[in-house]
């Protein structure tokens, strides 16, 4: 599947800073969709995405390079990361939606592979077997998973998922401090959120926390 788009993302010399920034023979396409779409107003969907962009500068710091985070088709979304940081984007993108509303939701589908040069017409008319990865798996999506990847780390996604899909408003605006890189004191995040580090600790523990930094650190630190 090849995704087309209108797109946010400025095309004028993006192949140029993606090349020279990340490996195009192994990169991470991110494509997301809204869930329920249709049941949100036009400033609900504008308060998601903005959630979600603020969670792709956040991916940026994370790697040094551009996201390169673009919306289409007025409930999707692509953008495109570091394969290790593929498991942390996707907690991240759903801390950063999820603080937004409780109603909030964004399917994810990762797919690792190679990708062409980057169309002169952006990300969204882009391809390469990364993006028709990530396209397929966003459509094979069913039931209540929402997070899939083409690479084994599969099983793990799903586990997280499965962990982070439970998170309160509170508890996600805890995460969209805690999951970023490097890993802040629970004092640090006490002072962002602007509660107290015990609250902030009791906010970790219940989203289940301590298990996604196992999981992340396996992924991360992988071969």
């Amino acid at each position: 599947m090849r995704v087309f788009s209108m797109h946010l993302a400025s095309s004028a010399g993006i192949c140029h800073v993606v090349c020279m920034s990340l490996n195009l023979q192994n990169i991470a396409v991110l494509t997301g969709d809204i869930v329920k779409s249709s049941a949100l107003s036009r400033d609900e969907r504008d308060a998601l995405f903005a959630g979600l962009k603020s969670g792709a500068e956040a991916i940026s710091a994370l790697q040094n390079a551009p996201a390169h985070f673009a919306r289409f088709s007025g409930d999707s979304w692509q953008m495109l990361i570091e394969p290790r940081f593929a498991l942390r984007a996707s907690l991240i993108m759903r801390a950063f939606v999820r603080q937004e509303s409780k109603a909030f939701e964004t399917r994810i589908s990762v797919g690792v592979g190679a990708i062409e040069p980057l169309s002169p017409e952006g990300l969204g008319a882009s391809d390469g077997p990364a993006f028709q990865a990530s396209g397929r798996g966003l459509m094979a999506l069913k039931g209540t998973q929402n997070f899939t990847i083409n690479t084994p780390e599969r099983t793990i996604f799903i586990l997280s998922d499965e962990i982070s899909r439970r998170w309160t408003q509170a508890q996600a605006r805890v995460l969209a401090y805690a999951l970023l890189l490097p890993r802040p004191t629970q004092e640090t995040v006490a002072g962002k959120v602007g509660i107290s580090q015990q609250s902030v600790r009791n906010h970790l523990i219940a989203a289940g926390e301590p298990a996604l930094q196992a999981a992340l650190a396996d992924v991360e630190n992988s071969p």
